[in-house]
């Protein structure tokens, strides 16, 4: 059986919004990572 719930379109918004800001600050660390794995102290 499959449940539903309704939520106000502000919370959706705001959660679409959370979820955009933790992805870029995801892909920022994931470049950060590269490159600390590329330079030369990581030898």
């Amino acid at each position: 059986m499959e449940k539903m719930i309704c939520i106000p379109v502000w919370r959706y918004e705001l959660m679409l919004k959370t979820f955009d800001e933790a992805m870029k600050e995801l892909e920022e660390l994931k470049k950060a990572l590269a490159e600390a794995g590329t330079s030369a102290k990581a030898e």
